[in-house]
Parts: structure tokens; C-alpha cells; sequence
């Protein structure tokens, strides 16, 4: 089983996207976008801007950069092939604008406005990947959405051989000073992996890394980082995150149990700081049978980075 993954793409600023070329060639059966599948405080608006939107503005405007990218030819033809199945979480530029936390918007009545459009957006994004962008999927502008479609949450994906991937959503419960996926979304993470067959190998999908020194990261968040690792030291974790416009791989060793391992790619097509410094094209695939797990990490199509991860041993 092949399992593509990346995140970071502009449509406005970088129509021209050649990584969906290169991701199709190696002919996954998945395809995992880790957040940031558009950039609605960026190009040709900010952040400031979109403060200054009403809620059917902002509906409106995330909206057209969402089907911007589903109109991307080599995006388009890539997820509408009949083999693959494409899973997307989201981050902050596709959930507001840069380094926005659920938790503390929902306290800020001047901004929680733009919740539940930005949902409905994603909703509709998410849905119309799941159908493979079949005719009428994606809502026709203008765009007339639902207050109440609720946030994207936690969701598990079973795939062949004993391969279970978390979608965690990373923004909807967030807090700068406080947990990043929220009580109940842990304990459902921890729930799915205690209940998993014994050697399941566990893809946790992530917006932000584990670790860095600097941007967001688990680490921001000490109890869900803590949780983490924990799982991580009984079950075989791999985190495949994104956010930072470069690619990494990781691994997180520990006294007494297993390690994380942790692969990166981010920047499918943007810049370093979106739109400044050098364009990025960015992505990940994971080769996956009964006894590895092997990682190829490529930019400007060239491997990055590679990795196997023994499955029985899990090092």
C-alpha cells in the first residue's frame, strides 16, 4: 500500500503545481493533505481584511480559494482518480488566518463569526474529495452555507493491513495556553489505539510538527505532547505533519517503551514564507507491507529524505 501526504498549496499565487504530477506518477492508493489546502489571509488578502468581512463575506471568499485548488488540473486529476482516496484535516490558514486557535476565538465574539462558514467550507471540501470531485459535489458560487455543520473533530480510516490513520483536528479545540486537541479529542486517540489490533501501525495526521524550535508544535502544548508520547510507548505511532514549508524526519526515543517516528513534508506549492523565498514542492510516501514501513521524503522532486521502520520491532 502506497500513502501519499503533503499540505501547503496556493492556487492563487502558484497555479502552476507540478507535485501532483509527480505524486500521481508513483500511483498511491491514498492521499493524506495535512492542513493548509488554501490560503485565505494571504495572496491577495490578510488577515486585517478578513476581519472586516461579515460571516457570509468570509463564506464566500474561503469558498473560491477552496474550489480554486479542487480546479487545479494536476490536483484535479489526481484526486479524481477511481484507486485513490484522499483524507484532508485542516490548520489555520484554511480554518481563519495565521495561528488562529479555536478555543480562544470562541471567546472573541468580533471573530468566532467566521467559525461556522470556515466549517461549511471544509465540509463541503472534504465531501467533494470523498466523491472525487464527481459532478455537483463542490457547492456552485455563491456559496450558501449552514451555521450549524459542526467542526471536523476526530475521525479514524481503516486501511489494508492492519493500518489505522487518525484525522485529528488541531484548530477547532486549540488554545495558545492550554491543550491543542482538546479532552475529548486525546481520549479518543487513545481509545482507538488501545482498542486496534496489537500491531497495527497508527498514522496520527497532524497540521503542526512534534517538535521544533520554532512555529507551533505539540510541544506548545505540554499535556497533549505528554499523551502522545505515552500512546506512542505502546502502540506503533507514526505522526505525519506538516505547516513549516520544509520536510524532516524525526525520530522521538523513550525510556521503556517505543519511539515516535515523525515524517514532515510541507509545501506542495508555496514559498518559505507563502509567498517570499524559495518555492517549495514538497511531499511524502509511505510504502507500507507486512514487515516495513518505508519513507521517501521528496523536494523539487528529488528524494529528500528515506527511512524503513522495521513493523515487529518497531525501530
Amino acid at each position: 500500500m502506497r500513502i501519499a501526504f503533503t499540505s501547503c498549496m496556493s492556487s492563487v499565487s502558484f497555479p502552476q503545481q507540478p507535485a501532483w504530477n509527480e505524486i500521481a506518477a508513483r500511483n498511491p492508493d491514498v492521499l493524506v493533505l495535512l492542513g493548509d489546502s488554501a490560503y485565505y489571509d494571504a495572496d491577495d488578502s490578510s488577515m486585517a481584511k478578513l476581519k472586516e468581512m461579515s460571516a457570509d463575506g468570509f463564506a464566500q471568499h474561503a469558498h473560491k480559494r477552496i474550489a480554486r485548488q479542487l480546479a487545479q488540473p494536476g490536483f484535479r486529476a489526481l484526486v479524481q482518480r477511481p484507486q485513490l482516496s484522499t483524507y484532508a484535516i485542516w490548520d489555520d490558514h484554511d480554518f481563519l488566518w495565521n495561528g488562529a486557535c479555536g478555543g480562544d476565538i470562541a471567546k472573541q465574539p468580533p471573530w468566532r463569526i467566521y467559525v461556522p462558514p470556515s466549517r461549511a467550507v471544509f465540509a463541503a471540501y472534504r465531501a467533494a474529495l470523498a466523491a472525487r470531485l464527481a459532478s455537483g459535489s463542490f457547492p456552485a458560487s455563491p456559496f450558501a452555507w449552514s451555521p450549524d455543520v459542526a467542526e471536523p473533530g476526530y475521525s479514524t480510516v481503516a486501511l489494508p493491513g492492519k493500518v489505522l490513520l487518525h484525522l485529528t483536528d488541531g484548530r477547532s479545540y486549540k488554545r495558545r495556553k492550554g491543550s491543542m486537541l482538546g479532552e475529548t479529542q486525546l481520549a479518543a486517540l487513545e481509545a482507538a489505539c488501545d482498542a486496534a489490533d496489537p500491531d497495527t501501525v497508527h498514522l496520527v495526521a497532524s497540521g503542526v510538527v512534534f517538535e521544533a524550535r520554532n512555529g507551533e508544535t505539540w510541544l506548545d502544548h505540554e499535556q497533549d505532547y505528554k499523551r502522545l508520547l505515552a500512546l506512542a510507548a505502546r502502540h506503533r505511532i507514526l505522526v505525519l505533519s506538516g505547516d513549516i514549508h520544509d520536510n524532516n524526519l524525526a525520530t522521538y526515543r523513550q525510556t521503556g517503551g517505543r519511539p515516535l517516528f515523525e515524517a514532515t513534508a510541507s509545501g506542495a506549492a508555496i514559498c518559505t514564507a507563502v509567498t517570499l523565498g524559495a518555492l517549495q514542492r514538497n511531499w511524502g510516501l509511505l510504502e507500507i507491507d507486512d514487515n516495513a514501513v518505508n519513507i521517501e521524503i521528496f523536494k523539487s522532486g528529488v528524494p529528500q529524505y528515506q527511512g524503513s521502520i522495521a513493523r515487529a520491532a518497531w525501530q
